[in-house]
């Protein structure tokens, strides 16, 4: 029996592509997590700068902290939350000021 070189070619190519180790479509749980650890990091940062800057106002900073924090919490639990508030009070103590209370 004999076949036609392309069908070899489309045979060979499909064993191979079921050998080969799959892709990943999503990015690890653990590449996420330190996506959004460090996206919530950066905006706290911010803010506590800007604060520090005079671009924002007292209540503009605490409301804009609060929103934060409660985001970091909601998508990385209570643990994260108070990780990213010493790690960000630690880089601008000036900013303990305006830090809204747990609640």
């Amino acid at each position: 029996m004999r076949f036609h070189p392309s069908c070899l070619i489309a045979v060979l190519l499909s064993a191979s592509a079921l050998a080969a180790p799959q892709a990943r479509a999503l990015p690890g749980v653990d590449d996420l997590d330190i996506s959004q650890r460090a996206k919530g990091q950066g905006w706290l940062q911010a803010t506590c700068t800007y604060y520090g800057l005079g671009w924002l106002q007292d209540d503009q900073a605490k409301r804009g902290l609060r929103r934060i924090v409660l985001e970091i919490g909601k998508d990385q639990g209570p643990g994260a939350a108070e990780a990213a508030r010493q790690e960000t009070l630690a880089r601008d103590p000036g900013c303990l000021s305006v830090w809204p209370e747990a609640r």
